[in-house]
């Protein structure tokens, strides 16, 4: 089954306008980033408004980071809790957390405090019926794909794989294939994706300008099937268009292809 495409509130929090925009240029997904600060009512009144979609969502929290030590990850773990009720309120079902979120040296945090949150907050999300994700950054700890790895296995949280991020960080490691390290050992845990080309210093998310910008990458998320929502993760709506015509290029071509190409073998289905 092919995946569905989804594009990020643009709009900030205002979700009416956001919505029209949506059902003008045929988007039926919307990937909803949180305001932490919001009050539930108001948030709950904003999702109101996109009742007629799909929706999933994204706590880009500053600040916030399950992998501080101490009173920090504490303090992290209450926001993120209160994000799994405000959304299971909502109705929702799937949200991604990050770790290293403007934390670019990696202070005050460990993989091991990381796999303790972690695990506490996917149960958590379980118990309410909202499957949690943990998505790749291009800080510590999750600009690594063998500890985001070990993070994943050992809490049995779900991955939101960012095409970008893990090629912003591909001059970081040894590997041939830094997207595949990402990729393989948890294509079994792979529920969504952030679609763009790159990512840079001082200026954000770099639109793909043609498909053969991100094919490859593409290809290698087709391997995880349980991944079935391509988020287009650039603010600018010219740039959303355009990527989302790339993808229903690339994606109108693999259903005619006989089967995905394969990458290597065999595939570990877990991390080890």
């Amino acid at each position: 089954m092919q995946p569905t495409i989804a594009m990020c509130n643009i709009f900030d929090q205002d979700a009416e306008r956001l919505a029209g925009f949506a059902v003008e240029n045929g988007f039926d997904c919307i990937d909803w980033s949180i305001d932490p600060s919001m009050p539930e009512k108001d948030f709950l009144s904003r999702m109101k408004s996109l009742s007629g979609f799909q929706v999933r969502f994204h706590c880009r929290f500053f600040g916030v980071d399950p992998a501080y030590t101490g009173h920090r990850g504490d303090e992290s773990m209450k926001v993120l809790i209160r994000a799994v009720d405000h959304i299971a309120s909502a109705g929702g079902r799937h949200m991604t957390v990050h770790s290293g979120l403007g934390n670019p040296s990696g202070d005050g945090v460990s993989a091991e405090r990381a796999i303790e949150n972690m695990a506490v907050l996917a149960e958590y999300g379980k118990s309410n019926g909202v499957a949690v994700a943990l998505e790749n950054l291009t800080t510590p700890l999750t600009n690594d794909p063998r500890i985001f790895r070990r993070i994943v296995a050992e809490s049995d949280v779900h991955v939101t794989i960012d095409i970008g991020h893990a090629h912003a960080v591909r001059n970081l490691h040894d590997s041939d294939d830094t997207f595949g390290d990402y990729v393989l050992p948890n294509r079994n845990r792979i529920l969504n994706a952030h679609i763009y080309h790159t990512e840079l210093e001082g200026f954000g998310h770099v639109p793909p300008s043609c498909l053969a910008d991100i094919h490859n990458r593409l290809d290698l998320l087709g391997l995880a099937a349980s991944c079935d929502w391509w988020v287009i993760e650039l603010m600018n709506p010219l740039e959303v268009l355009h990527t989302r015509d790339i993808l229903n290029s690339y994606l109108f071509s693999s259903s005619l292809r006989p089967g995905m190409v394969s990458h290597h073998d065999p595939l570990p289905l877990v991390a080890a």
